[in-house]
């Protein structure tokens, strides 16, 4: 009977994440991890959360401070000077949009910031230096010398002559339900997966379709509006005020310092926010994969409970088979 056990458990460990689509979903994770870990460092978490106070920095004393004042040396209320800015659509557009842009990117950067933790402890499933994809393993190997060794012993068990086979495959089983149970343990399974259940809780919301064309969009406001403020804006007012335009950018710098920052780091705080956004977009895909380990309805913090709750079965079961009253018994049958 314990055989028997022996060799359906090892069945089904083959059939799970076969029959589940564990590969393609595991590979998903990986594809989502690898694409982000950088980012999702703390270093990486630092350099967003800075780029983003410096671009929100530069756009509130542009709109409160700049403006305004270079509209009164025109002798123009603001209003009038935005007439003004108005021959250049794109500044006016990102002008006119940047109260609605920036606490949605504020957001984002926000719940990066806040899954960090989560997200670095996900990316140790199953270990720091195995991919995700070895899960899938996880359940096949254990699950095939479980299938073999069982289907072995209860061969021989039947055929009924005296055979050391079964007591060894009874012993093997013991040892991988022990192997099963500590391995999960130890590598600290529960706790990951809880963590990477947390992340994706956050990050559902952000990994869509709908939400990729919002920031992909808002992305091109902020770029025209930076290279047409650059190319064509500042250009024109340093014109009207008799400098070049690096005279002008200058003298704006010293006078305006967090506008100034703004504009020499602008080009490559929007090029690695564009990145990120169409990262997201790349990865919609394998973040639905992942999502869905073992199933979309089934939390992934179930996983190390199907491999623990195997093992403790392989202790328990074979394991009473070879006490000597459970041999007599496991002969019998």
């Amino acid at each position: 009977m314990a055989l028997a056990l022996v060799f359906l458990l090892g069945v089904g460990l083959i059939i799970f994440p076969l029959a589940d689509g564990m590969p393609k979903k595991t590979q998903g994770v990986d594809n989502v991890q690898n694409t982000f870990r950088d980012g999702m460092s703390v270093e990486g978490l630092k350099t967003s959360r800075d780029d983003l106070v410096t671009m929100q920095a530069m756009l509130k004393q542009l709109k409160t401070e700049t403006i305004p004042q270079l509209a009164a040396r025109n002798n123009q209320t603001p209003d009038q000077f935005m007439v003004l800015l108005g021959a250049f659509p794109a500044v006016k557009k990102g002008l006119a949009e940047v109260d609605t842009i920036m606490p949605r990117f504020e957001a984002v950067v926000g719940t990066m910031e806040a899954q960090g933790e989560n997200f670095r402890k996900a990316d140790e499933i199953p270990t720091a230096d195995v991919p995700n994809t070895a899960v899938t393993y996880t359940f096949l190997i254990p699950g095939i010398i479980l299938a073999v060794v069982g289907g072995a012993g209860l061969f021989f068990s039947i055929r009924g002559r005296r055979s050391v086979i079964p007591t060894v495959a009874l012993g093997v089983s013991v040892a991988m339900g022990a192997l099963l149970v500590a391995g999960t343990l130890a590598t600290d399974q529960i706790d990951k997966t809880k963590s990477a259940e947390k992340m994706f809780n956050a990050f559902r919301p952000v990994f869509t379709e709908a939400k990729y064309q919002q920031m992909h969009e808002d992305m091109q406001t902020l770029t025209a509006f930076a290279n047409e403020m650059q190319t064509k804006a500042i250009p024109t007012l340093a014109t009207l005020g008799g400098q070049s335009p690096d005279q002008y950018t200058a003298g704006m710098a010293s006078q305006y310092q967090a506008l100034g920052k703004g504009l020499k780091e602008t080009p490559r705080i929007l090029a690695r926010f564009n990145g990120m956004v169409e990262d997201i977009g790349r990865n919609i895909d394998s973040f639905k994969d992942a999502d869905s380990i073992p199933s979309a309805d089934t939390p992934v913090s179930q996983v190390p409970w199907y491999l623990l709750i195997a093992g403790i079965g392989l202790i328990v079961i074979p394991g009473a088979a070879l006490l000597p009253l459970g041999r007599k018994e496991e002969q019998a049958d």
